[in-house]
């Protein structure tokens, strides 16, 4: 059975950065802010080019029906699920019942003080044998170990700014039939963060053209 763990020393929240889901947008102390996904942006294109926005478009919608029901089930026990995505949910119920997560936060926004970008992490818990954890959920057909292992290493340097150190990273790669595979990342990951760095660079140059 899954598990919330309140009171666990660590300093998971932040007032000082704020989101409006209608635009996607983060704010820090008022200042608007980039996300992990829009830094990554030329990953996605790179990867997905040739791809319809009709497709992505459903993709994204199934992906937060997924996660909404699974953060309504994690904060409030109470399910809500479409019926087209039972077999992913249930898949997510699996996973809980072979892993017993002892969940600190679900859906948790964070931010980079310095490098000043924020993203939502979707699940982060202790294991069984009390590593802290991040697991980002998927729903896609396949995974891209491209894209997840920068979008990992982004929010473990977010948190890790703040004094909270990651010890394992993963993929819950949810399937439609209810079956389920976990990704595992490195908790550091010296190559990737480069590479975020410079996707971050990138993005900065081109705003300041703005």
């Amino acid at each position: 059975m899954m598990e919330m763990v309140n009171d666990t020393g660590l300093h998971l929240d932040f007032p000082e950065l704020t989101f409006k889901d209608e635009s996607h947008t983060y704010r820090l102390d008022g200042e608007v802010i980039p996300s992990v996904s829009t830094i990554m942006e030329p990953l996605k294109v790179f990867h997905y080019q040739g791809i319809s926005e009709r497709t992505m478009t459903k993709a994204a919608a199934k992906g937060t029906s997924v996660h909404n029901s699974i953060e309504n089930w994690i904060k409030f026990d109470f399910e809500d699920v479409a019926p087209e995505h039972r077999g992913f949910f249930d898949g997510f119920l699996a996973w809980t019942e072979e892993e017993a997560p002892k969940i600190i936060g679900s859906e948790l926004r964070v931010y980079h003080p310095i490098l000043r970008y924020a993203g939502t992490i979707d699940i982060l818990w202790f294991d069984k044998d009390g590593h802290l954890t991040i697991t980002d959920v998927k729903t896609t057909s396949q995974l891209i170990d491209m894209l997840c292992g920068v979008q990992l290493e982004a929010y473990g340097k977010a948190l890790d700014s703040h004094g909270i150190k990651i010890q394992r990273k993963n993929i819950l790669h949810l399937k439609r039939d209810g079956r389920y595979e976990v990704r595992e990342f490195p908790a550091n990951d010296a190559e990737r963060w480069r590479v975020f760095g410079s996707l971050k660079c990138v993005y900065d140059y081109v705003q300041s053209y703005k």
